[in-house]
């Protein structure tokens, strides 16, 4: 077939690469295209120049590939107001990407999980949850966590499990492309990228995908809030209402003193107890990991101490929410100092200033798009902040007014485009400025 790959990208297992990698090895002509140059895109341009059927157009995009192509594979980051995606339309090719192929391709059974927040905890603690119940060959993690699973599709074998972390935007594909995963879970919706939908039920649409197209034997587990209702009388399959008040995986979540602090991270463990006990795992061994498992990487982790200071990475809290959720966990541990700002993602910013007055927390504003409507939102309510030109001069002045016990926090609540390549190069930046500190 006469493949493109819509979007290379830059991470070194991301969707765009294994796409481009998985086609060219079954000799098909692949057409690798990106908006960003060769150098911006890290390794994968050079892992894929052996291929003699590989050709590049970096830089930008060419409409004549769109139109002489059989297939074209979507990375998530490509929006629908792409010209190459409206002109594939007209055309009526045939769009998928990484997921859907791996959907419909995989001998094994497979959990979906989605959410606006929370989501790389919960599928990083349902697959350890799994792994230590040993009643599968092995567990697969992948999709949005930066892995895609088209890495691992030639190994997976039918008594494995594969649990995958899926964005609105992945989930996109699967409802063009009318596959979901055999189990779906659904652990919150809060307001995020509305910058690429147009509201927020468009958004929440895109995340439906996850289950609207299981058969009559799927499952579906959704949080036990009114918002879900309609969601779960139109589902073709079992819906489960996960986090009803008395339900076994909040008694069970209730039981156990967790390494994960916070109300969130309370929420995220009962959508995964709920999923893990509808799958048969027992008790004493969810009881097991939830007391030894402490997080993932670049979500309010902690990196340690620098003169009795606490410095936590949160660079994924690419919401205000997120933000309200990091400063809620660390206020009861001392004075808060926090980073924040970036670029907007048409977002509202009054509750988190709100919040970041509550608890008296002292700011450091970093610039980008977003910058105007946080200090007008800033102002309003007397939040206590100064802007910065960059994240070390936010750092290196909130170290200076910083005592020991207090805690300084990377929680932006916005996305990182501008000053960074994507959240986890900020997280990057922020990790070796507390190393050279």
């Amino acid at each position: 077939m006469n493949v493109v790959i819509l979007g290379l990208g830059q991470y070194e297992n991301g969707s765009g690469i294994a796409a481009a990698l998985y086609f060219a090895k079954r000799g098909d002509s692949v057409v690798v295209t990106d908006l960003k140059k060769a150098s911006l895109l890290g390794n994968n341009p050079a892992r894929l120049r052996k291929f003699k059927n590989v050709r590049f157009v970096l830089g930008r995009h060419d409409l004549e590939d769109i139109r002489n192509t059989d297939l074209i594979v979507r990375n998530p980051g490509i929006t629908d107001k792409a010209e190459t995606l409206k002109l594939a339309r007209k055309l009526d090719k045939l769009i998928v990407s990484d997921v859907s192929i791996f959907l419909e391709k995989c001998p094994a059974k497979v959990i979906g999980i989605t959410g606006t927040r929370g989501k790389s905890t919960t599928v990083s603690l349902f697959a350890e949850i799994l792994r230590k119940s040993k009643k599968w060959r092995k567990v697969w993690l992948g999709g949005n966590i930066l892995i895609s699973p088209l890495q691992f599709l030639d190994q997976v074998k039918k008594n494995d499990i594969v649990v995958l972390e899926l964005s609105s935007w992945q989930l996109e594909t699967l409802g063009e492309h009318g596959v979901s995963p055999n189990i779906a879970l659904w652990t919150n919706l809060m307001r995020d990228h509305l910058n690429t939908y147009k509201s927020m039920e468009e958004y929440a649409e895109a995340k439906a995908q996850i289950f609207r197209h299981q058969g009559p034997r799927g499952r579906v587990f959704l949080p036990a809030e009114k918002y879900f209702d309609s969601y779960a009388n139109q589902t073709a399959g079992i819906a489960y209402r996960w986090g009803k008040s008395g339900s076994e995986e909040v008694t069970l979540v209730d039981s156990v003193a967790m390494r994960l602090v916070g109300e969130h991270n309370r929420e995220n463990a009962m959508a995964a107890v709920a999923v893990a006990r509808g799958l048969g795992v027992s008790k004493t061994t969810i009881k097991e990991v939830l007391k030894k498992f402490s997080g993932v990487p670049n979500r309010q982790e902690i990196l340690g101490k620098k003169k009795g200071v606490t410095i936590v990475n949160d660079t994924t809290a690419t919401t205000p929410d997120a933000a309200m959720a990091a400063v809620k966990r660390f206020a009861s541990e001392g004075k808060l100092f926090l980073i924040f700002g970036g670029a907007d993602k048409v977002l509202e910013f009054d509750e988190v200033s709100k919040t970041l007055k509550k608890y008296e927390v002292r700011v450091a504003l970093l610039p980008g798009t977003a910058h105007a409507k946080i200090l007008n939102k800033f102002r309003k309510y007397k939040v206590d902040y100064f802007d910065v030109d960059s994240l070390k001069e936010a750092v290196i002045r909130l170290m200076d007014e910083s005592e020991k016990g207090s805690v300084l926090i990377l929680s932006p609540g916005c996305a990182s485009f501008g000053l960074f390549k994507n959240e986890f190069d900020r997280g990057e930046q922020f990790k070796n400025i507390f190393k050279k500190l």
